[in-house]
């Protein structure tokens, strides 16, 4: 306020010496300093009721600072200490409060103030020493509350002790009315860990679009977590060693740098099991495959194997080792040899069927077994185009000429 205080009206070289001067000179003077005293009396008054002295509490009454620079500036602590139960943040007992829970806690908020083209911001920090413990917030905590990590509806859980800090903030609402509507953030928890679940948004045609939903629950005391999105293009990354797809997945390629360990399951073949390498593949129906390669027998309509040898120039004097994965074997040379030894292969299939051919004619032909196999109906002599069928019993390990 401005004072009212006038030096001015005081004439500080009255009386003149050496000359008889008025008294009403004198009146004026006495009259003016009177009043200023009155003045001054007043308004030290006032700043004594008013104005804050140092450690005294000053009550502004919603009046406006503008303008101005603060240094050391900071809020009064209001502690409740360890509670439970009911419990009220009293807006007169400062805008940071802080409690300990000593079991669940229900909030209601008192004393707050209407607001008109005001903020009001609020700070509530929470040490939770025991994770059943719990806070259910007053029902015009509305906005963002959602957002609160382990909230449903107005009550907040906890997964790990510790300090929790919470913000709460309003605008241009009547408090004590019970009108007032407040948002919520907390700003303690780590950002780098999501607690609850978490949607990904865009605009699709001016329409908000979930394009990503990530969700984590307690399944029966197991952590299940679920990622769903409405088309996927990219790549989706395991530490672990499986992927589990409760759609369809499909794919030009899957591919394993090593091997594809547990199940693959079909809703008709519930158990076509792949454990390291395929050993053994046994099929009712039908099998239709573009391209399969083998190391060894398929067994496929009475034991014939449709890969084939060919050997583009035996040696006189040397020897073939028939590959255990074929069923045909040709044998050529450059022209008429004198000797050659054909071995029978080393790990057939039992019902093994083998057909041998020669381009040109072998004078002196050896056909034995692998090893302890016995080799039945050897050719001692292989003529030009001429050819031979062996079929292999597993029980007398021998081979035996069919045609």
């Amino acid at each position: 306020m401005t004072s009212q205080i006038n030096p001015n009206n005081i004439d500080g070289t009255y009386p003149v010496a050496g000359q008889d001067n008025s008294s009403q000179g004198f009146r004026d003077n006495f009259t003016n300093i009177k009043n200023n005293f009155t003045y001054a009396y007043d308004e030290i008054t006032a700043l004594q009721a008013n104005a804050a002295l140092r450690g005294q509490t000053n009550e502004f009454a919603d009046s406006i600072i503008a303008n101005v620079a603060l240094r050391g500036q900071r809020d009064v602590l209001y502690d409740f200490g360890a509670v439970s139960g009911a419990q009220t943040f009293t807006f007169g007992n400062g805008s940071y409060q802080a409690m300990e829970l000593a079991g669940s806690v229900v909030l209601s908020f008192a004393g707050f103030p209407t607001l008109t083209n005001r903020a009001l911001k609020i700070k509530l920090r929470v040490f939770v020493p025991n994770v059943g413990f719990t806070i259910s917030w007053p029902a015009q905590v509305s906005l963002n509350l959602s957002s609160i990590a382990n909230t449903s509806g107005q009550i907040t859980s906890f997964t790990q002790t510790g300090v929790y800090e919470f913000e709460l903030t309003t605008i241009n609402s009547n408090a004590t009315a019970g009108s007032i509507t407040w948002s919520i953030s907390e700003i303690t928890r780590n950002r780098s860990t999501q607690q609850g679940s978490l949607s990904i948004t865009t605009v699709v045609a001016n329409a908000t679009t979930t394009g990503i939903t990530m969700t984590v629950a307690n399944v029966a005391g197991a952590t299940v977590g679920n990622i769903t999105a409405t088309n996927f293009i990219g790549n989706i990354i395991s530490v672990g060693n499986s992927i589990s797809l409760t759609g369809n997945l499909t794919a030009n390629n899957v591919i394993a740098n090593t091997a594809i360990y547990g199940n693959i399951a079909t809703p008709i073949q519930t158990g076509i099991t792949l454990v390291g390498t395929l050993s053994s593949l046994s099929v009712s129906g039908n099998a239709n495959v573009g391209n399969l390669t083998v190391t060894g027998m398929t067994d496929m309509c009475g034991g014939t194997v449709y890969g084939v040898q060919y050997e583009a120039a035996i040696t006189n004097g040397g020897s073939t080792q028939l590959y255990s994965n074929i069923g045909f074997a040709i044998l050529n040379s450059n022209g008429t040899i004198a000797t050659h030894t054909v071995i029978m292969p080393a790990t057939p299939a039992n019902g093994q069927i083998i057909q041998l051919a020669f381009a040109n004619t072998v004078t002196t032909l050896t056909q034995s077994g692998s090893g302890s196999q016995t080799c039945n109906g050897a050719w001692t002599t292989a003529n030009s185009s001429q050819g031979g069928t062996w079929i292999y019993h597993s029980t007398t390990n021998a081979w035996y000429r069919v045609g």
